[in-house]
């Protein structure tokens, strides 16, 4: 006799003897868990690395490829800038190339954005590794549209830079007016030593 013509309380008794036989060994799966772990990160340093990733962004979010506050040069200008303060036998020496390049990059043929980015990183690479002057070469500028335009736009970021104490066109034999010094600020580490040397010296 099939199921269908068994009474209704024998129906339901053989369809529950039929499930029992199909789930027989099958093990119920546990509720799934979130397992809370002790943080990896001190939570301070967590804290510090969120704080200074979102600097970082905020950093980015300045426009710096507008030309609004930028000041257009030639291709043949000397370009020259120091911070307030800035003592006249520093920059008369980073002007006279007395400060030799450590460090440098060649933004030939680099698009504003790339020009940018590689500027900056090497002005925080400079700064972190206590490096005192760089070169950047971004050439005369004498074909772009409008002239100089690459130039105008190093003079114009070097000056937003807190890293940066002072630039000035470099030497005949550095590259002329196609290439900047750059004078790059201690960092934390150069000016920790310079302050035991005072307080040993008194």
């Amino acid at each position: 006799m099939s199921i269908n013509n068994l009474p209704p309380d024998e129906q339901d008794q053989e369809t529950h003897g039929s499930f029992n036989e199909f789930v027989q060994g099958i093990k119920q799966l546990k509720a799934n868990t979130v397992e809370h772990k002790k943080p990896l990160m001190d939570p301070q340093i967590s804290q510090m690395l969120k704080d200074r990733s979102s600097e970082e962004n905020k950093e980015e979010e300045l426009d710096f490829f507008s030309t609004a506050s930028m000041e257009f040069v030639d291709p043949l200008d000397i370009i020259s800038y120091k911070t307030p303060g800035l003592q006249f036998g520093v920059m008369r020496k980073l002007k006279a190339g007395e400060y030799f390049p450590q460090m440098g990059v060649d933004l030939h043929n680099n698009t504003i954005e790339q020009a940018y980015k590689k500027v900056r990183k090497l002005v925080l690479k400079a700064y972190h590794e206590d490096v005192r002057c760089i070169i950047i070469v971004h050439g005369k500028g004498e074909f772009s549209t409008p002239k100089a335009l690459l130039k105008s736009y190093v003079a114009h970021w070097l000056k937003m830079m807190p890293e940066v104490l002072a630039y000035h066109t470099a030497m005949p034999y550095h590259g002329d007016k196609g290439a900047t010094y750059v004078l790059i600020k201690k960092g934390e580490g150069s000016r920790l030593e310079t302050r035991e040397m005072h307080s040993k010296r008194n």
